[in-house]
């Protein structure tokens, strides 16, 4: 087939990961795969920064580990994009870009991987459930809440993968030098500002906590002074991170996923966060990790501390949190996305 996957922007984004993920599966299975994205403009300053970086091979975007054919276009139009046998949008944008293109640039697919009413009005992106597109879903909860809003109460879900796997050979013998980690994000509905209230609150009864943080921009928030943070790591840092983590933490008000959870306990951290609505799929509260209610800080906090100080719940909630991320694997996602483009 000739597939032609539409993002809203290249950058580190999750979404974007799922996107290359997805597309580089359909590329070994002998399809021929493209990813068209539009041109953004950045401040001159940051496009030396990331032109130095890639150079020295040190930063990368999602879609830079993506082997197909990667398409910047200054637009989104019909003379911009390629003719196919499927198109798929990733993204409420997207979907509006191409919902009146003719039959020739191939039959229309839509991946739902949030409710994205942080980036559009809900008005507007209801208005994309309801077009007659092929939906896809990446959870239970986004299931429930498309399947409302378009009538549809059997759309297709197929859940992420996973990255990283934990070898039998580390037993229990791995050196885990950082009490806490967390993905910091400037994106409103991923509240890492409660994350690192959260944090702040546990250090006041653990002043020696060690922390440790990633992300595509530095936090803005006053936060410890020992923190360690790593700006845009390549992958096999991020692993790295996890791996040299207890636990794991995440405090956004709502996910369509939620890939670090998934990676964090892949790696066998022990995980807390704030029960997310599309979490739920990865994590079962109090069996493969503790959920709280989101934008409450304080009961972060006081979970934080109860696995810190529970070395029995600590090895319970690896142990369970390994166990569940065996459910997940690209490789499956992959046979199944192949199977709805060839038969829908």
């Amino acid at each position: 087939m000739d597939i032609t996957f539409l993002v809203p922007c290249k950058d580190l984004a999750g979404g974007l990961k799922v996107v290359a993920a997805h597309a580089n599966g359909l590329l070994r299975r002998g399809h021929n795969v493209r990813v068209v994205y539009p041109h953004r403009d950045l401040h001159w300053k940051e496009n030396l920064r990331r032109q130095v970086k890639r150079k020295m091979n040190d930063e990368k975007d999602h879609l830079d580990y993506f082997k197909g054919e990667l398409i910047e276009v200054e637009e989104i139009t019909p003379e911009t994009v390629p003719k196919g046998d499927a198109i798929i949008a990733t993204a409420w944008q997207t979907a509006e870009w191409i919902k009146d293109y003719p039959e020739n640039y191939g039959k229309k697919f839509y991946l739902i991987q949030h409710y994205e009413t942080w980036s559009g009005e809900q008005e507007q992106v209801d208005k994309t459930f309801q077009y007659p597109f092929q939906k896809i879903v990446i959870s239970k909860w986004l299931q429930d809440v498309v399947g409302e809003v378009c009538g549809d109460k059997n759309l297709p879900l197929i859940t992420n993968g996973k990255d990283f796997f934990f070898s039998e050979s580390y037993g229990e013998g791995i050196e885990r030098t950082f009490d806490v980690g967390m993905l910091y994000s400037r994106v409103k509905f991923k509240k890492s500002i409660d994350g690192i209230k959260a944090l702040q609150i546990v250090k006041k009864k653990k002043p020696n906590l060690k922390v440790i943080f990633f992300g595509s921009e530095f936090p803005k928030e006053e936060v410890f002074e020992d923190l360690t943070f790593f700006r845009r790591p390549p992958q096999d840092k991020i692993r790295d991170i996890y791996l040299s983590s207890r636990l794991w933490i995440s405090s956004s008000e709502t996910e369509g996923f939620c890939l670090p959870a998934l990676e964090s306990i892949s790696l066998g951290c022990s995980f807390v966060g704030t029960d997310s609505l599309g979490i739920r799929d990865i994590i079962e509260s109090g069996k493969s990790g503790i959920l709280v209610e989101p934008c409450k800080p304080e009961l972060l906090a006081e979970k934080i501390i109860e696995v810190l100080d529970n070395a029995e719940l600590e090895k319970s909630l690896r142990v369970e949190g390994l166990k569940k991320s065996d459910y997940f694997s690209w490789n499956k996602s992959s046979d199944l996305f192949e199977k709805l483009l060839l038969n829908s």
